[in-house]
Order: C-alpha cells, then structure tokens, then sequence
C-alpha cells in the first residue's frame, strides 16, 4: 500500500492514462493492493479513482510533470529536422513554469533564512546529482562562511557528519532512484536533530520525509536520464533571496573571496604587450 501510494504520488498522470493492469505492473504492485488503496480512500471503483487525475491533467503544477515528457516523445517524427532538439527545449520550458507555480517564493525564503542561520552548512549529491551538489557548495561558499561538500567516495562526510548539530544545516539532493548516501544522511540526521533542507522528485521520498524543509521539483527529460534543469532554477531563487537579505554585506563577501582567487592566480589573464 505505501508503495502504491508513492506511486500515485510521483506519477498522477500514468494513473490519467492507464488502466488498473498496467498501472499495477508499473508501480510494482498486485492488482489487488490498487483495488484495496482505491477502497480505503472511499472510491467505488478505479474509474471514479482514475477521473479526478484525468481532471488534474488539465491543470498547472505538479499533476502534469508526467504527462509533458509522454507527449513529447509521443509526437511528431524522429527524422524531421530539429524535432528531437524543439521537443527537449519545450519540455525544459514546461518544467520551467510549472516549478515556478509549484514552489511558493515564501518557501524559498524561509528555506535562505535556515541557511543564513546556520553555523555550517553541508551538502549532499550522489552519483548523477553530484555536479549539482558540487556548483550549490561552490556559489553558497561565495556567501556563507562555512559550507562542505558530502559526496561520499571523495569526502570524510562520516567524520564531519558527527561533529554537525542543530546548530547546522544539512541541504540534502536526491531523485529516484535514491542514493543509499543520501538516505543514511538523511535518516542520521532526523536522529539527532540535525535539520535538514531536501531537494527531491516527490514530498514521500526517503530524504524529504527526514526534511525540515522539503522542494519538489520535476525530473523527467524526453530521454534517460534526469534533467537537473528545475534544479539549477531552484538555486538561482535561493541565491536571490541569500543575496537580497544580506544586502551590501554579499557583495563584500563576495567581492573579497573572488580577490582572493585571483591573487591564487585561479584564473587566466590577457598577457600585457611589451
């Protein structure tokens, strides 16, 4: 049933579009346990069940992440010119707009004033999430003062971990399929009040269920793997609002940190004619 339930959840327009048999193999589950979760929930039947997310179809926000990526790879034929690049281009843009009316700019600032709060900040991407992790602690150690890195296999995260408390804050990225990393983060944290901000696919997922603070955005791409795009967008907002609270103070912090690379000689000068 819990499974089920995740299911429904992540995909609201498979159950749109699919009949009981389908969506049951889909979600892993027997037909039964769908015909149960269905009658818990006080429908008569899985047609009733399957109407009001055919109605969600029609509306903006979270109920049509699915349903964007179905369509474009659906249509149109794979040998047109440009096809293949007008489908993925559309499918970032709906992605786009329906993570702009799904996350509340409220959300956001509370979310920047955890951080702007925090004694340490730790972030945590695995595997295919990693180079968001990585750019999330780059541009927030250009604000903050202290932000680590927990990837795992390059960092000690299982020492640095112990000495984080709820003073702290750990930002946590995972999509399905999660991360075991992440989970662990996750559910050591919750045991030892440590709070944490989950960037994840679905308000049941293994991190934001652990999470003080949970964003939901889209993941699916019109190919294998996940788009990060939402994910970046997130960031852009988190930084705005970083940089709005502190005022004159970001552009000192950041002024001097980026000095400082430049004296390290991090970056490439235009030699001088002689």
């Amino acid at each position: 049933m819990q499974k089920f339930s995740r299911f429904v959840l992540k995909e609201p327009s498979r159950i749109a579009l699919l009949p009981i048999r389908q969506v049951s193999e889909l979600a892993g589950v027997s037909t039964s346990t769908v015909v149960r979760f269905i009658n818990l929930l006080g429908f008569q039947g899985y047609q009733g069940f399957r109407d009001v997310y055919r109605v969600g179809l029609s509306l903006t926000g979270p109920s049509r992440y699915g349903v964007h990526t179905k369509r474009m790879i659906g249509s149109g034929n794979k040998d047109e010119n440009g096809d293949f690049w007008s489908r993925t281009t559309g499918n970032l843009v709906n992605h786009l707009v329906d993570t702009h009316k799904s996350i509340a700019s409220e959300e956001l600032k509370r979310i920047s004033a955890l951080l702007l709060g925090a004694r340490r900040v730790g972030v945590v991407g695995t595997s295919g999430v990693f180079p968001a992790a990585f750019y999330l602690r780059y541009v927030l150690s250009l604000i903050l003062e202290d932000v680590r890195l927990f990837e795992g296999r390059f960092s000690t995260f299982d020492e640095d971990l112990v000495s984080f408390n709820r003073d702290d804050i750990v930002f946590i990225i995972s999509f399905d399929p999660y991360a075991a990393d992440a989970v662990q983060i996750a559910q050591y944290c919750a045991q030892h009040s440590i709070p944490v901000v989950a960037l994840t696919d679905s308000s049941v997922s293994p991190v934001a269920l652990k999470a003080k603070r949970k964003i939901i955005v889209p993941t699916a791409s019109t190919n294998f793997y996940q788009t990060l795009v939402p994910t970046f967008s997130v960031f852009e907002g988190l930084l705005s609002n970083l940089v709005a609270e502190l005022g004159k103070e970001a552009v000192n912090r950041v002024s001097a940190k980026f000095k400082r690379k430049e004296e390290l000689g991090m970056y490439w000068k235009k030699p001088s004619r002689h």
